[in-house]
């Protein structure tokens, strides 16, 4: 195909502009400093020093065997730039491992840096699934004695504190937040006071809360101070997805980076979503509408035009305003072709999920879009003969690249002048992207004469997929069924090195068959916990939930009997995961019908899992309140209870595993994967590489979905509590070895009932002394971390110069003098009286008191640098302060009067 002059340039930049994390009023800087990862000296007198493979490393406390195995992993693959897999259960401090041994050898390597004439530094990019997972992760970098430059990246969704753009989200937000930009109407940003924090602050370690938290408090956009400091940052904390989705794979210069995945368990399934996209019928609709507003403002708005014509004319693509009255027709004509197609319904197959879908080869969608975007009747008699635009006969091979530079040019300039949102039409332009893609690479072979068919064709990778829903809705479905293609996409950029880390990657040998890229250092750490102590793992021997046998309600009324009498042993809360939605439904409609929910709910709260997640953090959040009494969760494989939450101590003390959590094989998706895994395992071209069989694989994402749950169940070193393994086929050879090597030696059978109550009973009553024994050891050791931890907490004051913090810092030590005086005078206070008539007045004043105290202790543990800063930034920052003196004065005045009134009743 053909690409114009200048098309590969225009997209590469916009690929850098995404509108979620990217755009024009970025301040990039292209030199890059050589700058040694700083330390806090304090903190690396109380920690642990050592030597792994010749790298200095300081952590918290002295590490436990299977943490210095882990770092030990971890430097070796960075000293051999090499790849690694790491699984180390929950609980044996995978990520302060991680974050201390990276760090470690970061410093170190830019400490050999300045000694050489290594071009570029390297960073780490941490990864992890979530934002609330990433939290973690800051959490922890605060324990540590390194002070990287750091970033925490998210969207304008996440991080806009603004409070009237607080109902808008997506497109129109980021459109909203362009335009309040360049206006220079937005309170909280300031171009300079951005700057200037970024530079000062560039090692704070922030959560997203935090990050907004220090947003409000100093009058500036997290959003913006986060981006601010990433051109400088040695660690970038980010969502993986930002890194396997095509579209924000340019966010981040990764050159030369260090990629972490932690809790890479899914990792393969988000680099297929990744790498798919879709379009609904209703989108398409929607953007000719949008575009035709677009249009009706360009001629109408002169000054729109003249922009627009200016950025078309530098790209050297027609100008005239005909040639996207066109583009619209190429969409009308689009939508009316799927409007007949979604009406010839005979060719749709019915799904158990109440949809109709039809699958073709992936390849077809160039033809349907080439044959269906042309006015082959000129039926919208946009033009004649001599009138003719470049779209005039649809979209096509030829035309396609500067039909996508027009578009693009479009977006550009119009999200920035019109006040008409146009994301329907970004996402149809977004839609024809990513198909040009797929035939660009797909023409690039041909010239090369390489064969179309084979599988290293990416349009072979895809299926495309209509699916009607059940409100008639249709959408257009590339999957894309390589995950490799991600990262394949990533090793394009010359990365250093890629860590995977979880507490569930076994069996290891498919990460390399299906990211197709080598992993030369691989661990599986055992567990800390004395599993004597703290687990036990009953394996029935008759249940049996599969698919075949999940309407046998005998067996559905002896697992609640079961669960009946074991849950009046097992103290706090329980955790009963089922293998799907629909077998957990048929239990709590057989147990609704003859009343054992209302007999488990006498017991324990019963609380259960919804499939809508916006509503799982209020059931949750009763959980956790009833837990301590007495509390049943009930959930399902894959969800947000067995993968996304930590339940650790009374919040989990058993999990009943009901059903093996295979993947549903009426899913067309899934059989598509399964398909494809088969085509490669027996295709001649990839004889020479590994590969995996889909039956294989198919057992692979129920084992993993298993060890997710489990781990559940210990969260910590003093963590502990039972599996039940409510499946027989939890037994059979392929689940049984792949189930995480630390919890394979608890396993025991679960022949009766009465053996099991009896078992787990002895547990129960021998690990409430063990419970007693760790929180007086807790109590008494008061981990030095901790408090070494609040010197590295956020200095939310913004003070910029060192007089306003001595000011601050006398003042409030002559408050707090005060104060003691006058606590002094009032001990003789009858407490009796004092706490019948004033109790209230008094929690406030004590809780005001300690309230200073910790700020004063906070404000004497900063080590602020001041000295580079000016007085105008501090008239910027200056926050409204936790201890005013309206405050003091209110609460001294109220306890002159509580004295005269008391002594007068004395």
């Amino acid at each position: 195909m053909k690409t114009p002059f200048g098309l590969q340039q225009y997209f590469a930049t916009k690929q850098a502009q995404h509108h979620q994390l990217l755009d024009e009023e970025s301040e990039h800087s292209h030199k890059m400093l050589i700058k040694e990862i700083e330390i806090d000296a304090n903190m690396c007198k109380k920690q642990a020093s050592l030597i792994l493979d010749n790298t200095p490393v300081y952590f918290p406390h002295q590490p436990y065997d299977v943490q210095k195995s882990y770092m030990e992993s971890v430097i070796r693959a960075l000293n051999k730039k090499q790849n690694a897999l790491l699984e180390s259960p929950t609980g044996t401090g995978k990520t302060l491992s991680l974050l201390c041994a990276s760090l470690a050898w970061l410093k170190k390597n830019r400490k050999d840096q300045l000694n050489s004439d290594q071009p570029k530094n390297i960073k780490i990019i941490y990864s992890s699934r979530t934002h609330a997972q990433l939290k973690q992760v800051a959490m922890e970098l605060k324990k540590t004695v390194y002070k990287p430059n750091v970033s925490m990246l998210g969207s304008r969704d996440q991080y806009c504190i603004r409070g009237d753009f607080s109902t808008i989200k997506g497109t129109l937000l980021n459109q909203s937040c362009r335009k309040s930009v360049k206006s220079n109407q937005c309170q909280f940003y300031k171009k300079d006071h951005l700057i200037l924090m970024a530079q000062n602050y560039s090692t704070l370690i922030s959560s997203l809360e935090e990050a907004k938290q220090f947003g409000y408090k100093n009058k500036l956009c997290p959003y913006y101070f986060e981006r601010q400091r990433l051109d400088f940052a040695d660690l970038i904390l980010l969502p993986y997805n930002y890194l396997l989705e095509k579209d924000f794979q340019d966010v981040v210069e990764i050159e030369n980076s260090i990629l972490i995945f932690d809790e890479a368990h899914n990792v393969q399934s988000t680099a297929e979503d990744g790498s798919s996209f879709l379009i609904t019928h209703n989108n398409i609709i929607e953007a000719e509408k949008d575009l035709e507003k677009w249009i009706d403002e360009l001629e109408s708005i002169s000054i729109f035009y003249d922009q627009l014509k200016a950025k078309l004319n530098s790209a050297k693509v027609s100008s005239e305003l005909k040639e996207f009255r066109s583009i619209m027709i190429t969409i009308r004509v689009f939508a009316q072709y799927l409007e007949s197609f979604k009406n010839n319904q005979l060719q749709f197959i019915n799904s158990d999920k109440e949809e109709k879908y039809l699958i073709l080869d992936a390849r077809q969608i160039q033809s349907m879009i080439f044959e269906n975007t042309q006015d082959k009747e000129n039926t919208f008699r946009l033009w004649t003969e001599n009138s003719q635009t470049n779209y005039a006969k649809g979209v096509n091979k030829n035309n396609f690249a500067k039909y996508l530079i027009h578009c693009s040019i479009l977006i550009e300039i119009m999200g920035e002048l019109s006040q008409i949102p146009g994301y329907h039409f970004e996402s149809w332009v977004k839609f024809m992207k990513n198909v040009y893609d797929l035939i660009k690479v797909e023409d690039e072979r041909e010239k090369q004469k390489l064969s179309l068919n084979s599988l290293q064709n990416e349009f072979n990778q895809y299926k495309l997929s209509f699916i009607l829903d059940q409100s008639n809705q249709l959408s257009i479905n590339m999957w894309c069924l390589e995950p490799s293609l991600a990262f394949s996409r990533l090793f394009n950029k010359s990365i250093y090195s890629v860590l995977l880390t979880s507490g569930t990657l076994s069996p290891m040998p498919s990460w390399a068959c299906e990211l197709r890229i080598p992993f030369d250092v691989q661990l599986v750490n055992e567990h800390i916990i004395d599993l004597n102590k703290n687990l036990r793992v009953f394996q029935h021997k008759a249940f049996d939930f599969s698919f075949n046998q999940r309407n046998n309600e005998e067996q559905i009324s002896k697992f609640g009997v079961t669960l009946l009498s074991l849950c009046q042993i097992i103290p706090n809360g329980i955790l009963v995961i089922f293998s799907s939605y629909s077998l957990m439904n048929k239990f709590r409609s057989k147990w609704t019908y003859n009343k054992l929910l209302t007999r488990l709910c006498e017991i324990k709260a019963c609380l259960w899992e919804p499939q809508q997640s916006a509503e799982m953090q209020n059931i949750f959040d009763t959980y956790k309140q009833k837990a301590k009494k007495g509390a049943i969760m009930f959930a399902v494989h894959r969800g947000k209870v067995a993968e996304g939450i930590d339940f650790s101590d009374e919040l989990c003390r058993a999990i009943f595993l009901v059903g093996v959590p295979y993947p549903p094989k009426q899913d067309n998706h899934l059989l598509e994967k399964m398909g494809y895994l088969d085509k490669i395992f027996n295709d001649p071209e990839f004889t020479n590489q590994q590969r995996i069989r889909s039956s294989e694989w198919y057992t692979q994402q129920a084992i993993r979905a298993t060890n997710q749950a489990m781990g559940r169940v210990i969260r910590h070193i003093n963590d502990y509590g039972i599996v039940y393994l409510c499946d027989k086929r939890f037994e059979y050879k392929d689940i049984k070895q792949g189930l995480s090597k630390w919890a394979q030696p608890a396993i025991q059978p679960w022949i009766n009932d009465d053996e099991i109550i009896k078992h787990t009973k002895e547990f129960y009553n021998r690990t409430i002394s063990i419970k007693e024994q760790c929180i007086k050891e807790q109590i008494e050791q008061k981990p030095i971390q901790e408090q070494d931890c609040k010197k590295r907490k956020l200095q939310f004051f913004g003070l910029q110069n060192k007089n306003d913090f001595e000011k601050l810092k006398d003042e409030t030590q002559d408050r707090m003098k005060n104060l003691n005086e006058q606590s002094k005078q009032n001990e003789y206070i009858n407490l009796q009286s004092y706490q019948m008539n004033h109790h209230l007045q008094e929690q406030q004043f004590k809780n005001s008191n300690k309230n200073q105290q910790k700020d004063l202790e906070i404000l004497n543990s900063q080590n602020i640098n001041f000295s580079n800063l000016d007085r105008n930034s501090i008239q910027q920052t200056q926050l409204k302060m936790d201890i005013d003196d309206d405050q003091i004065s209110r609460i001294e005045s109220k306890k002159k009067k509580l004295c005269i009134r008391l002594k007068n009743q004395k």
